[in-house]
């Protein structure tokens, strides 16, 4: 099945991707109308197989408005070509949104889908504001809100192509992957503004064989976010900033035990983003981060370019604990580029052997406009390193 999705992917079948259009099924796409009926009854029968073909078009020209979608699998079809070039906008008024079992509903979720192709040259837009503007970060007070609806969320998915869309404005992180197997995300490009609060560009929990690349994120929060149970992820040739970087965590809150391994990100350019290649875990947590690889990684005027930061969350008041995840055979190789602050490489970890077998080659960081020079940190950080490092590395 997967051979098949990336040949449909590649080459394009028109008699596929240009299936039946979403205006088949009573879609309006002026984007006054509610057309949330209609493209989930386009779903349904593309999934269930009524209607022989096996896609779903949304056609390009027009304005979807649409409340939460439920895209929901098995389906009888493989692969399913879901094709977007239209405009999808979401329900932008918090107070009209459905709340679920565990909080606020996603807007697009695609769940228990395998074999599926999501393409086109379309826009979708999550309207966030009305969200951001009643966020507690910054606007605390009895009605404030932590939890906005994630913009398109694979749960339980094998077999998964993204590719060619974009995104902007959503109220939460933009793409969702979670319990997912083989899901490609390829030629996106997505866009919130830099004080848009928890709108990750892309967010891995719990899923294997990933791959994010040829991508541009700017964003309010981490470009690409990497959360617990994530095993064999690749970001490569991504564009990120604004936003937070690329984030490996945060990993461990509430004393949880932890598995990350294989994880590569390489040939990623950071631009005024407030970090750049990161692992981030909280006090008390167990289990490991290894195996993490950074290759050929520019900076252009990045707050804190290179970092491990084992007290995330509680710094400065932070409890003394001997237990803490362990990250190992960490790899950062031919990173260059400017410090917006002083430390340029700062690798805090909580203890002894908490963070071992860290190794640098080639790195090159120089100071921005305005910072006079750079420097190194390190805290209980054992490894090696070859080639020239600059400014000088303190691992031992």
């Amino acid at each position: 099945d997967l051979v098949l999705i990336v040949f449909v992917a590649v080459l394009g079948l028109p008699w596929l991707s240009y299936g039946e259009s979403v205006m088949k099924y009573g879609a309006v796409g002026d984007g006054i109308s509610d057309d949330t009926s209609a493209l989930q009854k386009a779903w349904d029968s593309a999934c269930n197989g009524s209607s022989k073909i096996g896609s779903v078009y949304v056609p390009a020209g027009k304005v979807f408005l649409l409340k939460s979608l439920h895209f929901t699998g098995p389906c009888k079809l493989k692969p399913l070509i879901f094709t977007i070039d239209g405009e999808m906008k979401a329900q932008s008024d918090p107070n009209k949104w459905q709340k679920g079992e565990n909080g606020i509903i996603p807007w697009l979720i695609f769940e228990r889908v395998e074999g599926l192709v999501l393409s086109g040259r379309g826009l979708l837009d999550g309207q966030g504001k009305g969200w951001w503007d009643i966020h507690c970060r910054d606007h605390p007070g009895p009605n404030c809100i932590w939890l906005a609806p994630t913009m398109m969320t694979f749960s339980n998915c094998r077999n998964v192509i993204l590719k060619s869309l974009r995104f902007r404005n959503s109220a939460q992180s933009h793409i969702l992957v979670m319990g997912s197997q083989n899901v490609h995300i390829k030629d996106v490009k997505i866009k919130s503004p830099e004080i848009s609060p928890n709108t990750d560009g892309v967010h891995i929990t719990s899923s294997s064989d990933v791959s994010i690349t040829h991508s541009d994120f700017a964003t309010g929060d981490d470009c690409v976010s990497i959360g617990d149970q994530v095993h064999n992820l690749s970001v490569t040739f991504v564009n990120c900033g604004p936003g937070h970087g690329v984030s490996v965590g945060s990993l461990g809150r509430g004393g949880t035990e932890v598995e990350v391994e294989d994880i590569r990100v390489a040939h990623v350019n950071f631009t005024g983003t407030t970090n750049g290649a990161r692992i981030k875990t909280w006090p008390g947590g167990t289990g490991y981060v290894r195996g993490i690889e950074f290759f050929d990684i520019r900076f252009s005027n990045v707050q804190n370019p290179i970092i491990i930061d084992q007290f995330y969350g509680c710094a400065p008041n932070c409890v003394q604990t001997e237990k803490a995840v362990h990250i190992e055979k960490v790899k950062y190789m031919k990173m260059s580029g400017t410090s917006r602050t002083e430390v340029a490489m700062k690798l805090e970890c909580s203890g002894k052997n908490a963070c071992s077998n860290v190794f640098m080659r080639d790195i090159d960081l120089s100071p921005a406009n305005g910072i006079g020079s750079v420097s190194s940190t390190c805290s209980f950080v054992q490894g090696s390193t070859q080639g020239t490092i600059r400014p000088s590395s303190c691992i031992q």
